[in-house]
């Protein structure tokens, strides 16, 4: 599978990498022996990195990974993230974003032990906090790093004015951000601003939360436990839009022989980008982990790209920005 250089460190990373998000549970349940033959068969498939976060199931999904590096730990390249605190209360989970250098200083601890690491590859800042100062942020993140418990440093979910903090803070090498062909809103501030800077861009989200997959239509709902039931992507007027462009782009796919189908012309568009360096896509399981492998097809062609941009333009509301539970800052 190809790689890409991720910014300014020296991480190879396949154009394909694992996204773990599922592992926790808040995609309709996951049991824990699929999530470890997901990552797996990842693998096998030519998938070279992980992506986690304490958050993914408070710990869980962490827990997860942990136990595949035990087997094949030389093999991988592991991705987590701090930033989302939380506490069980007695009406259920409570989350909000902490960005203080003495909480992430616990996060990372805490990461390291669920993961069975010494050091972990590359250590991403989840959310922003508006009221931390990036100094505070990043000077115990460069300590934990001078310390050998993080590699590289970047940050996720930044908008273009909390990026330019945080590198006057401290170095940066990559922002992970949910991107797909209906959400579109940081090319031309945040993916600019990374092509100028050396930093490379993770897209997780880039079937647009299964949409892009071709296996919904305009009746489709989720369980309670799945996180995409309270999503406005799904839920609002504008979702039989967003249907219609899905199935106009299983038509250029067809038209174009790709195997893999609108997913994999999803992926290519996502990739299109000199900016982002690898794809995040998720699986529940081993065989939904070969199908994430095998969307790493053919660059998107001019022809493709012309024919995405004629459909997108017919449905402006399917683009339009969306909000999918981002945690609350704290309190």
């Amino acid at each position: 599978m190809e790689t890409r250089r991720l910014g300014n460190s020296d991480l190879d990373l396949t154009v394909i990498g694992l996204g773990t998000w599922q592992f926790g549970g808040r995609w309709g349940g996951a049991e824990d022996a699929d999530s470890e033959a997901a990552c797996h068969a990842a693998l096998d498939a030519g998938i070279n990195w992980i992506d986690t976060a304490d958050i993914y199931g408070q710990g869980r999904a962490e827990q997860v990974v942990g136990k595949v590096l035990r087997d094949r730990g030389d093999e991988v390249i592991v991705a987590t993230k701090g930033g989302v605190a939380w506490e069980v209360t007695a009406d259920g989970l409570r989350i909000w974003r902490e960005a203080s250098g003495a909480y992430l200083r616990m996060a990372l601890e805490r990461s390291l032990t669920a993961l069975g690491l010494e050091s972990v590859d590359l250590y991403q800042v989840h959310w922003p906090v508006g009221d931390v100062l990036p100094d505070d942020t990043f000077a115990e993140l460069i300590a934990m790093r001078d310390e050998g418990k993080i590699r590289w440093i970047g940050v996720s979910n930044y908008h273009l004015a909390d990026l330019e903090a945080a590198a006057a803070a401290g170095p940066l090498v990559s922002l992970q951000v949910g991107y797909h062909v209906m959400r579109r809103q940081q090319e031309d501030a945040e993916f600019a601003w990374c092509g100028e800077h050396g930093v490379g861009v993770l897209a997780y989200g880039p079937l647009a939360h299964g949409l892009l997959t071709g296996r919904m239509d305009e009746g489709t709902t989720f369980p309670a436990n799945d996180w995409r039931a309270q999503s406005e992507f799904f839920a609002d007027e504008h979702f039989a839009d967003r249907v219609a462009v899905v199935r106009r782009m299983e038509e250029i796919a067809a038209e174009s022989g790709r195997p893999g189908g609108v997913a994999e012309l999803a992926v290519a568009w996502v990739l299109r980008r000199p900016e982002v360096t690898s794809a995040i896509v998720g699986a529940h399981d081993a065989a939904q982990a070969r199908g994430a492998a095998a969307l790493a097809g053919a660059p998107l062609s001019a022809d493709e790209e012309a024919a995405i941009d004629a459909v997108l333009s017919e449905y402006p509301a399917a683009s339009r920005e969306y909000g999918h539970g981002e945690p609350p800052p704290r309190s």
